[in-house]
């Protein structure tokens, strides 16, 4: 099985399981990875999926060998097999969850998309990032758009041009992730695995409908003028007073107890709804 898909207590938990290729993602488990975020993001069960990989590193990116076989299809399978690979990213973007990836090792190419697409990305210090596409002939190119929203195009350029790696502390200096955790090696996560698990308890806490419309406005407003996405704003706004979480979220502060959304809130709560 190339990937494992497990869902307990509200936690999604999506791990990459080819260590024997260091999770070096192939169109079957392109495609695996693409269904198991569908079916959690439809599930109201789970509120937070944490994306990680098996064994001592996160993703090699793509296959070499699966790569050259898709480049001898001919240009118009190609094309097709890679747009058909930017999907998986932009499910993950899309994600109506909130997505956190758990980076412990190495992570080359099109690995880089997976942490990026994720909405929280933490890493140990064992971690490193390599944009190394152009080393290969190659270009990062559909996890580009979600490598530039992270870090920005002047890091982007840099990153893609070099194809150096990067380690933990300086990939958060540039923005490519979040947070950093001790761990000497790949196999060192107790701390990794600590600062995953508060941000899991930290994003339960949070409404699932309120989570979903952050998602969406970010990607409204991003990279535009303020007064061009004022009315957009104001209408996500105005939604979400409207909505039925916030109207449980406000009684809930007032009446000084967990919203009904917190696990183990309790029936008080869920009658507040």
């Amino acid at each position: 099985m190339s990937i494992r898909v497990e869902l307990a207590d509200g936690v999604g938990r999506v791990t990459l399981a080819r260590p024997e290729k260091r999770n070096a993602f192939t169109g079957q488990m392109l495609t695996a990875l693409r269904r198991a975020f569908d079916k959690l993001g439809d599930d109201d069960a789970c509120r937070v999926i944490v994306l990680a990989g098996e064994g001592k590193a996160f993703c090699a990116g793509a296959d070499l060998g699966w790569m050259a076989e898709q480049a001898s299809q001919g240009r118009e399978g190609n094309v097709a097999s890679a747009r058909s690979m930017g999907a998986v990213f932009h499910a993950i973007a899309s994600c109506p969850k909130p997505v956190v990836a758990r980076v412990q090792g190495p992570t080359m190419g099109g690995g880089n998309g997976l942490a990026c697409a994720a909405d929280i990305t933490v890493a140990s210090e064992a971690a490193s990032f390599a944009l190394s596409e152009v080393r290969l002939g190659l270009v990062p190119g559909v996890i580009s758009p979600f490598v530039v929203r992270r870090v920005g195009p002047s890091w982007a350029r840099a990153l893609f041009l070099l194809g150096e790696k990067v380690p933990a502390r300086e990939a958060a200096r540039v923005g490519l992730v979040h947070y950093v955790t001790a761990g000497a090696s790949p196999d060192d996560t107790a701390a990794l695995d600590a600062r995953v698990e508060a941000l899991v308890a930290s994003l339960v806490k949070g409404s699932p409908d309120a989570q979903q419309r952050c998602k969406r406005l970010v990607e409204a407003v991003q990279y535009q003028e303020p007064a061009e996405v004022l009315d957009v704003s104001a209408q996500f706004i105005a939604e979400a007073r409207e909505s039925a979480d916030a109207r449980e979220g406000i009684m809930a502060f007032l009446e000084k107890r967990p919203a009904a959304w917190i696990p183990g809130a309790g029936a008080d709560a869920a009658e507040g709804a």
